[in-house]
């Protein structure tokens, strides 16, 4: 009896794999909005906001756990030669894990400010986007893999020309006068490669239909995410703190989201293969 719960826990069901993000994400709501609110005493250099950005990094954990297990369930279900899904289920776990480092710079344990120049005070969310822009390019990656074979070349490079031209374009109308280069240099790389989040969820759509509509939503909502600290916090003033509660509610979200791809790549898969329930090699 011991050994069959073992298996349960290690191999859990698709619905668990669902179901356990949706809980996270009641939680991180209830978090933010409690400092929001005021309930909470997070100011900077608080003890309070050490203890909430504890509280952050444990929900951003267990989501990576998750991701973890989807990969495994992925892995379980299929056999070597799914190359396609697994590749996929592996590339989304690396995507999370390192934009789980990213978030962890995000926190500013350190309460490091204006470390780059006199105009960019929150400098470690710069710091942040060397995992970031890995992270992401990952799960672009894994769309473009889970997608090739059913959205047309032209279309995709058309899509990622056009997004790319109003990522820079964007990116110009936020820049501070007598932003650091390197401050400009990695933000306008990021902002490019966070706009391309949008044409890979219409690839998505159009490869998987509704069954991806919640991923392609979260693929959306890096963007919105990300948006929001440019406009609202890296380069606007003034929103601070509220705009990170908020920013922290729709980037959760989304990668609660995204990490489901794996799943709808194998859901596809079996569909496609009825016979493979199972892991023959």
């Amino acid at each position: 009896m011991q050994r069959r719960n073992t298996t349960t826990l290690l191999s859990p069901s698709r619905d668990t794999l669902c179901v356990l993000p949706v809980v996270l994400v009641l939680l991180v709501f209830l978090l933010q909005g409690a400092g929001w609110a005021g309930w909470l005493v997070v100011t900077d250099g608080s003890p309070g906001k050490t203890v909430f950005a504890i509280a952050e990094m444990l929900l951003i954990f267990v989501l990576l756990w998750n991701g973890w297990r989807i990969r495994r369930h992925v892995h379980e279900k299929t056999s070597s030669a799914d190359r396609q899904a697994r590749t996929v289920a592996t590339l989304t776990f690396a995507s999370l894990a390192l934009c789980s480092l990213g978030d962890l710079v995000n926190r500013n344990f350190s309460q490091t400010f204006y470390a780059h120049d006199r105009i960019i005070e929150h400098s470690y969310l710069v710091d942040s986007v060397w995992f970031f822009l890995p992270g992401y390019a990952l799960f672009f990656a894994a769309a473009w893999l889970a997608t090739r074979e059913r959205v047309p070349a032209w279309l995709r490079w058309t899509s990622l020309v056009v997004t790319a031209a109003v990522g820079i374009v964007s990116f110009a109308g936020l820049v501070l006068p007598g932003t650091s280069r390197y401050v400009v240099a990695v933000t306008g790389s990021y902002t490019v490669l966070i706009a391309l989040m949008v044409p890979a969820a219409l690839w998505l759509a159009m490869t998987f239909g509704r069954s991806a509509w919640l991923v392609c939503t979260g693929a959306v909502l890096a963007t919105v995410a990300d948006a929001l600290i440019g406009h609202f916090w890296l380069f606007g003033h003034g929103h601070y703190p509220a705009i990170a509660y908020l920013n922290f509610v729709v980037y959760f979200v989304s990668q609660a989201l995204v990490q489901q791809l794996p799943l709808v790549v194998l859901a596809a898969a079996t569909h496609a293969c009825p016979s493979q329930t199972g892991r023959p090699d």
